[in-house]
């Protein structure tokens, strides 16, 4: 399942850098969902964001200290499920990584295996913050717990997409259940253009780069 990068584009992140996608921009319904992305890091921190809107309220996926996690607010208080601590993301090594919300559990995967579940249900506590590709948000809308590293093929959806294991597709298709697609192809300026990315900016040490 590795990402084979020849050829592609993806957004680089150093420094900091992180990618902000305005939350009126991400037009996601209560109810199921599935977040996920092509990610790899040059390290990871103790505490390392992916693909979050994570204040008390929303999703985010983690990868601290290398170890896969997703984290969903519902009715009030969050479900989180982990990776097993056997079963680490490699620094320099392309990773798919992706969680599946269908409305009674979720679901984690990493390259297209199911790694950890945790039975949820309930209404997701809304947040009107940006969604930080690349890191974590706080409660004033800025990054933190940003990665060094690359990430590719962000995508967020309606529904849960996976429920067995599955081969993680090299470039993520754009459909009627893509909120947010991301395939990091181009950017005018700050503006990430894409199959479907209103409100997507680089802020920072954050580039498209060939690879």
């Amino acid at each position: 399942h590795e990402h084979d990068g020849q050829e592609e584009v993806f957004l680089a992140l150093r420094g900091g850098g992180h990618a902000v996608v305005d939350a009126a921009a991400v037009p996601l319904p209560d109810g199921p969902l599935t977040v996920e992305a092509w990610v790899r890091a040059r390290r990871f921190a103790a505490r390392q964001g992916l693909v979050c809107r994570t204040e008390s309220s929303e999703y985010g996926l983690f990868a601290n200290g290398g170890r896969l996690s997703f984290s969903l607010h519902l009715d009030g208080e969050y479900v989180s499920v982990r990776a097993p601590e056997d079963t680490l993301m490699e620094p320099g090594r392309w990773h798919h990584v992706a969680a599946a919300f269908d409305g009674q559990e979720v679901r984690l995967y990493l390259d297209g295996t199911p790694v950890a579940r945790a039975a949820a249900a309930g209404s997701r506590t809304p947040n009107q913050l940006p969604l930080i590709v690349g890191g974590d948000v706080d409660g004033s809308g800025a990054a933190t717990s940003t990665l060094d590293g690359e990430l590719d093929e962000v995508r967020i959806s309606r529904g849960a997409r996976y429920g067995a294991a599955f081969r993680p597709a090299r470039r993520h298709p754009l459909d009627d259940g893509a909120v947010l697609l991301l395939h990091m192809d181009g950017a005018l300026g700050p503006h990430l253009r894409d199959a479907r990315a209103a409100g997507a900016r680089t802020v920072g040490d954050a580039a498209l780069v060939d690879g």
